[in-house]
């Protein structure tokens, strides 16, 4: 499955608009401190490109490592991770010609920490530090005690049926590959949601 493929459509009506605006989408130095909005779309747009690739990646490396039926698994829940990502970063400005800057942040993001759930499907390695952050607020730190840590720091926030469906998937697996507990993964889920 190429999620690239996928993005690449979407972002092919933000390259049009540019084209068609004039904006020349020539090479800059995305270090510069002296960019346009224009050039940290395109400094983003390869950041995410570059991102999304070692999300294919990864996922490419972890499906021959899986059973049949945990592979069916994997697949769906990428789907919906993509729906989730797609849905969830949306500009709601999108119609009124807003910057997509917030949406590419958002976007990256989100792939960033799904690679990070890849890499801990493959590996059994988390790497989001939810765990180091529930060991921070537990009650070494403070009066809470470990579940009420978990709960803290997961929160309790509804991202919407697309989230759900998607974390709940998601934690199957873990739950399945390496027996975390499905609120402790949920919690972890909510934990690498950016809030905009």
């Amino acid at each position: 499955m190429q999620l690239l493929e996928v993005t690449k459509k979407m972002f092919y009506v933000f390259s049009v608009l540019f084209m068609s605006a004039g904006v020349a989408l020539a090479e800059v130095d995305c270090r510069s401190a002296n960019i346009t909005n224009p050039d940290v779309i395109n400094c983003s747009q390869k950041s995410f490109e570059k991102i999304d690739k070692v999300l294919n990646e990864q996922y490419k490396a972890l499906m021959p490592e899986l059973d049949s039926s945990t592979r069916a698994e994997l697949l769906s829940t990428q789907k919906k991770w993509i729906t989730f990502r797609n849905e969830y970063c949306k500009s709601d400005d999108e119609e009124a010609g807003e910057s997509p800057i917030e949406q590419l942040s958002c976007m990256k993001q989100l792939t960033s920490f799904r690679v990070a759930e890849l890499v801990y499907l493959r590996t059994g390695v988390i790497g989001d530090g939810f765990y180091k952050a529930v060991s921070l607020a537990n009650e070494k730190a403070t009066a809470m005690n470990y579940p009420e840590a978990l709960k803290f720091v997961g929160g309790s926030e509804d991202f919407g049926p697309a989230w759900k469906g998607y974390a709940e998937e998601n934690c199957a697996i873990t739950s399945k590959l390496f027996g975390e507990a499905e609120d402790r993964c949920m919690a972890r889920m909510r934990f690498q949601i950016p809030i905009y």
